[in-house]
């Protein structure tokens, strides 16, 4: 929990001029934080409705259903590159708020650690929105169950190729022949990726390590 050191007095004055840069760019990260998250959103829907209209104009053309396997795990990439993006406000706005509550001597703005405690804890690993600290969280049991539902549409989409391949429907032999090892190593290769990055923490370590530099570390931060 963010504290105010006890004895440090209230700052006579805050400069005024630094005061309003630093809640300009509070602004700005928490319009961020909004916009990324409604694109978030947004790409989930329309990345459903395209898979249900391939599905859809499969029976009137088989082939369609290859693009299935292909397009779910580049859905699962774009949608954790847009929460990539959430993070990255997230945090930045969690600085800004210590900082503009140091210059003002005390906890004025508490809304980091509203998210901290309701959201999940932002220094814990995760994968996208399944976060270790918080695993039966919200957000970690929608990101499941939001998982769930695209690796159904991806079995549906492989058992299709499947079939197509098996029954001869899929020319020259070649494209037959590595369409579907082909489609395996796509979705392995970007769910490896999603998953290191998010235990690992591996690109918001960076920016943590910026954060502490520009700021000043809070005492849980330090040594990372």
């Amino acid at each position: 929990m963010d504290t105010i050191t006890a004895g440090a007095g209230r700052p006579a004055a805050p400069d005024p001029a630094e005061l309003r840069l630093l809640e300009d760019q509070l602004a700005r990260m928490r319009g961020m934080l909004f916009g990324y998250s409604e694109r978030f959103f947004e790409r989930i829907r329309t990345y459903l409705v395209v898979t249900l209209a391939l599905f859809l104009a499969a029976g009137i053309w088989p082939p369609m259903v290859i693009v299935i396997p292909f397009l779910v795990p580049f859905a699962f990439m774009e949608t954790g590159y847009l929460f990539f993006y959430t993070v990255f406000a997230r945090r930045h706005a969690e600085y800004l708020e210590r900082a503009i509550n140091a210059r003002l001597g005390k906890e004025v703005l508490v809304a980091h650690r509203l998210e901290a405690a309701y959201f999940y804890p932002p220094d814990k690993p995760r994968i996208a929105g399944i976060s270790l600290g918080n695993p039966l969280g919200m957000m970690s049991v929608m990101t499941i169950f939001y998982t769930g539902g695209a690796a159904l549409l991806w079995v549906a989409g492989m058992l299709a190729t499947w079939n197509l391949v098996d029954a001869g429907q899929v020319s020259p032999p070649i494209v037959a022949a590595l369409l579907l090892p082909v489609a395996l190593v796509w979705t392995a290769a970007i769910a490896a990726h999603l998953v290191v990055a998010g235990l690992t923490r591996r690109d918001e370590k960076p920016l943590i390590a910026e954060l502490d530099a520009a700021y000043g570390a809070p005492p849980a931060h330090s040594p990372h």
